[in-house]
């Protein structure tokens, strides 16, 4: 069973119909990428996702349970946390203080453990599992450890979306939506940010990205929609849909 599976979705914004019927499958420990130009309702899919978006009708379902129109806070603690287009980072907070706003819906847990061949469970904090995911984030992206007392909103364009994706991190999400990562950003620096999208994979995450940059896009997803005007288009894995030749034509191009 998928992690997250989306049947029949139609958004409406007014009279424009912006996502046309959408079906999507989102496989465990997976990277399954939204593509399309500007228009083409990839945002508002993936926004409708976390309950920034209402949808018209449709079912949304995460682990088996229908999440549908669901308030955001509630997504949220299911274990669904978004890194959003155009970052919003907090501005007036320093870089740890914005990560450490992602680890809001953490509550305290239980875990199993072993100790000299014995299983035991024991209680973790809410203060240690954000020292833990602190940790986590600042391996992905070492510079945020450098710049932790800076003022966030004097990072650079990359910087900072290295911190909205650590700051997404922070919540130990089951599911990690990501919202066009690569927007405004340099291609050196898009290329560091896709390959530490892939490491975050690497550790198990499950990563459902929104993307205009389709070749780096489908170099690291396992599966991939193509959106045009609302609809499905084309469906495969990142291979397929690299290979496929009008998909090349019309949104890859020599970008290798």
């Amino acid at each position: 069973m998928a992690l997250l599976e989306i049947r029949n979705l139609i958004i409406d914004y007014g009279i424009i119909r912006a996502v046309k019927g959408v079906n999507l499958d989102v496989n465990v420990g997976k990277i399954v990428a939204i593509l399309g130009a500007n228009g083409a309702g990839k945002s508002t899919l993936i926004r409708s996702v976390s309950g920034a978006t209402k949808i018209k009708s449709g079912t949304i379902t995460f682990e088996g349970e229908e999440i549908t129109n669901r308030d955001p806070h509630k997504i949220t603690g299911k274990g669904i946390m978004q890194s959003p287009e155009g970052r919003m980072i907090l501005v007036g907070l320093t870089v740890e203080e914005n990560l450490r706003v992602g680890a809001y819906s953490l509550k305290p847990e239980t875990r199993e453990i072993e100790q000299n061949g014995i299983k035991k469970k024991i209680k973790v904090s809410v203060k240690k599992q954000v020292e833990e995911s602190l940790k986590e984030v600042y391996q992905y992206f070492p510079i945020l450890s450098e710049r932790k007392k800076q003022q966030a909103s004097t990072l650079s364009g990359g910087e900072q979306q290295m911190l909205a994706i650590g700051r997404a991190l922070m919540g130990k999400p089951k599911l990690l939506l990501l919202d066009e990562p690569s927007l405004g950003l340099a291609p050196l620096i898009v290329r560091d940010i896709f390959q530490i999208i892939e490491q975050i994979k690497k550790k198990g995450k499950t990563i459902l990205i929104v993307e205009q940059n389709a070749y780096q896009t489908l170099k690291i997803a396992d599966y991939a929609y193509l959106l045009e005007l609302g609809l499905v288009k084309k469906e495969g894995t990142g291979q397929e849909l690299m290979q496929d030749q009008e998909l090349v034509n019309a949104y890859l191009g020599s970008q290798k």
